[in-house]
């Protein structure tokens, strides 16, 4: 899978689980909060961020949906820059869509606070803190197939990382591997997530060829992981209990999306691979 294909393929899982429940037959409403229904997200890697809200007090057709009674803002608890958010209005499956959008750039490692205030002065205010943006890191570089190999993410803190390992072997249909998922549910500074993998048990899982596949089989000698790094809690809220429009309350948190590509020796080593 291409970068942009593993790009499009996280935004749409996402937006998949966020949007779920859009039945416009109900009358929904929030029994926490009574106020509103407030779904999105803040990537790191964008200048623009889309915030849905929603209003849990009126039916959702057409003529209650038109306009929304919400005032958006999002601040940078680290630095005090508060931005008051525009809304975009959208018009799909019979009701009006209100997306508030971000144009502040999302700083790494930092902490926002989403507050929507209704005329009346009720309010809903969530916050996030944003992932670290770490280097990862592979070691040891270019080794053969039998080598285990560490990839470290540091620091991190209470993130969570999921990913996919890709590789091309000979006469096939290039591989995916995963989701994998790697948690650090520590607040200490320096800690570091890592995942480590030897790249035969890599090869052995490719599809159909009875584990005989080894690192000289790749046409590519290396192996590319897509990852994606998720504020605390937010990837287990989105894949754990998939949003529903009607029933939750929340669905906010920040994320950034990479790539890694770690170089393999795809000489042959004995045993078993040079008598092959």
């Amino acid at each position: 899978m291409s970068p942009e294909k593993f790009a499009v393929w996280f935004v749409f899982s996402l937006l998949a689980l966020l949007l779920a429940g859009c039945d416009n037959s109900l009358e929904p409403l929030d029994r926490d909060t009574g106020v509103y229904s407030i779904y999105g997200s803040l990537d790191v890697n964008k200048n623009r961020n889309e915030i849905r809200v929603r209003d849990l007090n009126v039916p959702f057709n057409t003529d209650a949906t038109a306009e929304i009674d919400a005032a958006v803002t999002l601040e940078n608890l680290n630095s005090g820059l508060v931005e008051a958010l525009d809304s975009e209005r959208f018009f799909e499956a019979g009701v009006y869509h209100h997306n508030f959008i971000v144009t502040q750039n999302i700083e790494p490692y930092a902490d926002y606070q989403l507050t929507v205030t209704r005329s009346d002065g009720e309010q809903v205010i969530l916050t996030t803190t944003a992932p670290t943006y770490p280097a990862p890191v592979a070691e040891p570089v270019n080794e053969k197939c039998y080598t285990p190999i560490e990839i470290t993410f540091e620091p991190v803190y209470e993130t969570t990382i999921a990913f996919f390992i890709e590789f091309q072997p000979r006469d096939v249909r290039k591989t995916r591997l995963g989701p994998f998922v790697i948690r650090n549910d520590s607040e200490l500074t320096g800690e570091a997530a890592t995942y480590t993998f030897t790249p035969v048990d890599l090869m052995k899982l490719v599809p159909g060829t009875l584990g005989r596949y080894r690192c000289t089989d790749l046409i590519i000698p290396r192996f590319e992981f897509y990852y994606a790094h998720y504020s605390p809690g937010f990837y287990e809220s989105i894949v754990d209990n998939p949003f529903d429009a009607f029933e939750s309350t929340q669905r906010f948190g920040a994320y950034y999306e990479d790539q890694l590509f770690v170089p393999i020796d795809t000489g042959r080593v004995c045993p078993p691979d040079c008598v092959r």
